[in-house]
């Protein structure tokens, strides 16, 4: 029996800001398949999150066989076959056996071999319960809440999942039932770090946002100050680690600028808090996180800080790209050119657009403070309509239905762009976008006209630079 067997070089795939190196292998048989292939996505990496998609073509009786790199205690590993999707937790050394009839998917589903313990549990919490990775997701719309109401409707749907994982534990390694009771707590702690800002935009829909009133904070500060670095391969424990101490020191009164600014304050409470491998990954994430936002020599100042502190860490060779990016995107220097079909047909480089201002807006259609900006941008477009300024929208979407159903909506203006494939578009990844909004404006000679550009929401200022950048 001929199998198709994939094997992927660990040395070449591991993700450089990885805490683990193992592998595991994926083996079985699909019958009546949906299509002639299964894919594997994992997110790779703790500083930039980069979607890895493995592919392996069924042979003729339907068989696969794949080998690939775990970089993570517990991997969370999405499944993909024709239409249908499911998701398994796997740690190194796991080899598993998957059996599947696809015409009924989520019944027949059932693995064996060593981690299929885990597999398996992940397989029937997605059939009564949904994917376990919605479970921040299902959270949020429970913010429109007020506080204490809030805290105890989360508090209930944590609470049932942990009912869940109690009633199904048997066979399971107590290592996963640990990692999967702090993978949902520290979801919905982070959910409640991000409550008073969002609840203020489901409630007031107002955009920027005037004001957060004082008793929203208590839910954020209610979080329990817990920290342990055997977490740290959870995403949900580092988003947290990344984010609650700007929190803790003055709250959200500005979302686009005060999220992305270091704090004295905010480090004082991290040196305090958190154990040595969080705190090393809380200062490379405060440095990572404010490559798009800060100035270059402010993100100079704190890699070389971050590198003194941490010579030798895991983290520098991710620090070390997004820096150089960085130097590039500075103010003067040229902007990086890319070439790119729009919405109406037309081929085209960023060159092409010399002798006009351009305001470069990267956004997505999913992103809520994109379409928050939408009003903003639309005075902007008013105020220079018939002078040499284009609007080049660049949409990271990965449907591109959503992206131009987004644009009829809203009547998005300007030149309209969509390269699928999220962070990793060419465009955007050439431009190290690691979140959106973000915008880049551009003079008429193709030069970067300033290493911070203001939100439309800031329109005066961003009114301002256009003007200068006229004449």
């Amino acid at each position: 029996m001929q199998r198709a067997v994939f094997v992927f070089m660990l040395s070449q795939l591991l993700s450089s800001n990885a805490l683990y190196a193992g592998s595991v292998r994926i083996h079985g048989k699909i019958a009546n398949p949906l299509s002639g292939q299964i894919t594997f996505s994992t997110y790779d990496g703790m500083l930039e999150y980069s979607e890895v998609q493995r592919t392996a073509n069924l042979d003729k009786y339907g068989n696969f066989s794949l080998v690939f790199p775990i970089t993570a205690d517990y991997m969370d590993i999405s499944l993909q076959h024709g239409d249908q999707a499911s998701e398994l937790f796997l740690r190194d050394g796991d080899d598993v056996t998957m059996s599947l009839d696809a015409k009924d998917f989520d019944k027949t589903l059932r693995y064996s071999g060593k981690g299929a313990a885990t597999a398996n549990f992940a397989a029937m919490h997605v059939l009564d319960n949904g994917l376990g990775q919605q479970f921040g997701a299902n959270l949020q719309p429970l913010m429109a809440k007020g506080p204490e109401e809030f805290m105890s409707a989360s508090k209930d749907m944590l609470q049932k999942e942990l009912d869940y994982l109690q009633s199904h534990k048997d066979g399971l390694p107590a290592a996963f039932i640990k990692n999967w009771t702090a993978k949902l707590s520290y979801t919905m702690y982070y959910d409640w770090l991000i409550y008073p800002a969002y609840h203020q935009m489901m409630t007031k829909k107002e955009h920027p946002l005037q004001e957060i009133p004082k008793e929203n904070y208590q839910v954020s500060a209610s979080i329990p100050m817990v920290f342990d670095d055997s977490y740290l391969s959870i995403s949900s424990y580092r988003n947290l680690v990344g984010s609650i101490f700007d929190n803790r020191t003055g709250g959200l009164d500005s979302l686009h600028a005060k999220l992305y600014r270091q704090n004295d304050s905010a480090a004082i409470l991290a040196r305090k808090w958190l154990p040595a491998k969080s705190r090393e990954f809380y200062f490379a994430h405060k440095v990572y996180g404010e490559m798009d936002y800060a100035s270059v020599s402010k993100a100079d100042s704190d890699y070389y800080a971050f590198k003194k502190m941490y010579p030798g860490s895991h983290y520098m060779p991710v620090l070390d790209k997004a820096v150089k990016l960085k130097r590039k995107l500075g103010a003067g220097q040229p902007a990086l050119d890319f070439a790119f079909t729009s919405l109406d047909g037309r081929k085209m480089k960023l060159s092409d657009l010399r002798g006009k201002v351009v305001l470069l807006d990267f956004w997505a259609s999913w992103c809520g403070p994109c379409m928050q900006e939408l009003p903003s941008t639309k005075k902007v477009e008013e105020h220079f309509k018939g002078r040499d300024v284009v609007f080049l929208n660049v949409s990271i979407d990965d449907d591109t239905t959503a992206w131009k159903k987004a644009i009829e909506k809203k009547q998005i203006e300007g030149i309209n762009v969509c390269q699928p494939g999220g962070w990793k578009s060419p465009i955007a990844a050439k431009y190290g976008v690691q979140g959106v909004p973000v915008y880049f404006l551009i003079d008429k000679q193709g030069r970067f006209v300033t290493e911070t550009t203001p939100r439309p929401s800031e329109t005066d200022k961003l009114t301002d630079l256009i003007e200068q950048a006229l004449h």
